[in-house]
């Protein structure tokens, strides 16, 4: 019997984007299930972030007569028709409702064929994690902060370092070329290694006391977290993270909205180990679904033969 086929178009060209494992995890994941991925297959996975382009590595021209499947996970104000696809899914509730505003806006005009009408409704795959808490542990690690990402200006960082040294806490940066960082000028000082694989990010989130995640503008805005944030806490560590109306709502996240609420959140938590450890398993139990095997099995339900 012949095996369905399928293919994803990925933005990301490399393992030096973050995002690049969202594409090897969901090939990880879909292999296992028994499909087999081949370049210009007409099951078609679009990861979105930004439009769609006419053409994709390993997937070929846009081809309308194919089965195209839109996954979107960030800025949805790049968006500009989701007509294409025949089965579109967000990241979450609040994705899914920006675009049913816009469709309602493009009604209240008279735009009565909208380009944010797709074909079937919109679903939700939330984001998802290929990892799961290590019961070992990592000396190299240990520390009271960590952040995770590359140097483009992180107001996380900006408000951290303040008060990592007001406190005298100890702060690792994980992530490439911080010795270019725009930014706070200590920042660099404070980079422990350009990376670390995908699959050893357990020894990171569990070696940190606290695991800082920041969010684009437009995430935070529009209500999406990102795939590191649930990868974080499926790896099993505690997290605060900067503003992010999904967070509080669907993860029951330590949010912040300044630096001084960022300041007692993170001494409320280092000196608090029982209050940090309730928070961290809450949390790991709302993304104990959350895996890549999951939405590899949502989005193989729509695949043709």
């Amino acid at each position: 019997m012949n095996k369905v086929k399928y293919c994803i178009a990925s933005p990301h060209k490399d393992d030096s984007w973050y995002d690049f494992r969202l594409y090897e995890n969901l090939r990880e994941s879909l292999a296992k299930l028994g499909y087999v991925h081949e370049a210009g297959a007409k099951n078609r996975i679009y990861f979105l972030g930004a439009p769609l382009k006419k053409h994709y590595p390993k997937v070929g021209q846009f081809d309308q007569d194919a089965n195209n499947i839109a996954l979107i996970y960030c800025h949805l104000q790049k968006i500009h028709s989701l007509r294409e696809f025949q089965h579109v899914f967000v990241a979450s509730d609040f994705a899914k409702a920006f675009f049913q505003r816009r469709k309602y806006q493009d009604w209240i005009k008279g735009k009565f064929n909208s380009p944010f009408s797709p074909a079937t409704p919109i679903e939700i795959i939330k984001p998802f994690s290929s990892l799961s808490p290590s019961t070992s542990a990592r000396e190299q690690f240990f520390c009271d902060l960590c952040f995770i990402g590359v140097p483009r200006i992180r107001p996380i960082v900006e408000d951290i370092l303040p008060i990592v040294e007001k406190h005298r806490l100890d702060f690792q940066i994980i992530g490439p070329s911080w010795q270019n960082y725009a930014g706070h000028p200590k920042a660099k000082a404070y980079c422990v290694t350009s990376s670390v694989p995908y699959y050893d990010l357990p020894f990171v989130a569990n070696g940190a006391k606290i695991n800082l995640v920041d969010h684009h503008d437009s995430m935070k805005k529009q209500g999406m977290v990102s795939h590191k944030y649930v990868d974080l806490i499926a790896a099993g560590g505690f997290v605060i993270c900067d503003e992010n109306i999904d967070a509080k709502k669907n993860y029951n996240g330590i949010v912040y909205r300044n630096a001084k609420e960022l300041e007692a959140l993170v001494m409320e938590y280092l000196n608090d180990a029982n209050k940090r450890e309730g928070k961290r398993r809450e949390q790991l139990d709302i993304v104990a679904s959350l895996t890549t095997e999951h939405a590899a099995k949502d989005l193989a339900r729509k695949f043709t033969s």
